[in-house]
């Protein structure tokens, strides 16, 4: 009778335990890969353990072969996400995608930092201003980084003034602004509705505004004005004021506000004024020499206050606004420097753009009053006082020639032309603690307005932590020990 020899028993006996252990160090190897690095890739022409296709399904096509013949998913719409599901305890991923536009000329790429989605960090990831090699990559002395015009310095980036500048996701400073000497008390009459915001130069360290308000609310027996004053992210002075009400007696009597602060530092100085729409500003004193306001404008009504439609006029350097009204009394044709836009129907928003070279402030004429509009940059009740109190954000709709822009403050990295119109760009991100799933938004603002495409035909995603070694293993596993606890 044959009998298998007994190192070939041991051997079949052993072989499933060797290939269990095999199997088990094969999956430890990919989930802690002794590098410290992660990588996965889609092209979305199938299923991927780790990202998803982009989301929600009405704002992009389906995912794999497009109509056109390349493979990947094409988004149609503003803003997309991408779920990315991490492979482990990692502290940072890598996002490296290759893309295409067509009329989009800037998107950004952020992360979800909380479970609830209230914490987004938004970074540049592509400007076509700034990919052209007119510009440069620049770090100025003091270490701000940005672009600048290949032809000048970096010095606009350090400048103390606004002028010719911009900014990109970035931190700027407060810029030094001061003049000497308070002015004689200059006075507006106005019909500006709810909240309003003013910025100020200090004029021999002090700030002089007096305003007169009106609640015209007939159903209350009052409202609440509150103002604050602050420096950047300081706040100075703050105070709450009660308006008057009239409970059927007509409009409530005016309240006047007054804004007095000496011994300030040079810089800008915003006054907001937060209201509800029935409380009006019907008139502004100040003594200061520069102070604008904005970006929000809304003429008021007067009627059951004047026997006439009060129109307005003020002065900016925006480049684009939107503007609406409400009543029938409102409809009008608005004037913006060359441009100019009719607003048809109530309850309905025209846009006006700007297409002129012109950088000094123009008229902005809102003739029948009774409007609301939100500018991209600030304006002034009179020209002599106005100043750009911070730099104009880069935006979809920027003409970097036409605004005369000179420097762009902006942690921006160009991104990589890869042939036949495709693009590669890369971020980092730190990934939140004791989050498994990690959202990322791309961001395309005025997308479908334009009847554009961002077309992504690829996504790789390095996961990196610390390589492992014989003093660091053990954190590893706590770490996964720690998030398999959660998921119970």
């Amino acid at each position: 009778m044959f009998q298998i020899p007994k190192p070939l028993v041991i051997a079949i006996a052993v072989l499933p335990w060797v290939a269990g252990l095999i199997c088990i160090v094969w999956i430890l190897a990919l989930r802690f890969p002794a590098s410290g690095i992660f990588e996965t890739q889609t092209d979305f022409s199938g299923n991927n353990a780790y990202i998803y296709p982009f989301l929600p399904g009405e704002r992009t096509t389906s995912p794999g072969k497009q109509a056109d013949g390349w493979t990947g998913q094409r988004i149609i719409s503003d803003p997309v996400y991408l779920n990315v599901h991490t492979p482990g305890p990692y502290q940072t991923m890598q996002v490296s995608m290759e893309y295409r536009t067509l009329r989009q000329p800037l998107l950004e790429l952020g992360i979800v930092r909380d479970e609830a989605g209230t914490q987004l960090d938004m970074q540049p990831w592509y400007s076509e201003i700034l990919d052209q090699s007119v510009w440069r990559k620049a770090v100025s002395a003091k270490g701000k980084a940005g672009y600048v015009k290949a032809t000048v310095s970096s010095t606009p980036l350090d400048q103390n003034g606004t002028e010719g500048l911009a900014i990109w996701d970035a931190t700027s400073t407060v810029f030094s602004f001061a003049d000497t000497g308070l002015d004689d008390l200059k006075s507006y009459n106005i019909s500006l509705r709810g909240a309003h915001d003013f910025w100020m130069v200090p004029a021999d360290g002090q700030i002089d505004l007096q305003l007169e308000v009106q609640d015209v609310n007939r159903n209350r027996s009052g409202g609440i004005l509150a103002v604050s004053v602050s420096r950047g992210e300081q706040t100075l002075w703050q105070d709450a004021i009660g308006t008057s009400g009239s409970q059927d007696r007509g409009y409530g009597a005016m309240v006047p506000v007054s804004v007095r602060l000496k011994d300030l530092q040079p810089g800008v100085y915003r006054v907001r004024m937060m209201a509800d729409d029935d409380v009006f500003i019907r008139k502004i004193s100040t003594r200061n020499k520069h102070w604008v306001m904005g970006t929000r404008l809304i003429v008021g009504d007067v009627v059951g206050y004047s026997t006439s439609t009060n129109g307005l006029q003020v002065w900016t350097t925006a480049r684009h606004l939107v503007a609406e009204t409400f009543h029938k009394e409102g409809l009008q044709t608005i004037t913006f420097g060359s441009a100019s836009g009719k607003i048809i129907k109530t309850h309905s928003s025209v846009r006006i753009d700007r297409k002129d070279s012109v950088v000094v402030p123009v008229a902005l004429s809102v003739p029948s009053g009774d409007a609301r509009l939100v500018l991209d940059g600030y304006y002034a009740l009179d020209p002599v006082a106005f100043f750009e109190p911070q730099p104009r954000k880069l935006v979809p709709e920027t003409d970097a020639t036409a605004e005369g822009l000179q420097a762009v403050i902006t942690p921006y990295q160009k991104s990589q032309d890869i042939g036949q119109g495709w693009k590669k760009s890369v971020l980092s991100f730190d990934i939140p603690d004791n989050l498994e799933n990690v959202r990322l938004v791309l961001s395309a603002p005025g997308l479908a307005s334009r009847a554009g495409a961002v077309d992504v035909r690829s996504v790789e995603i390095k996961f990196i932590r610390e390589p492992i070694t014989w003093n660091n293993w053990w954190k590893l596993i706590i770490s996964e020990l720690k998030a398999a606890w959660r998921r119970l």
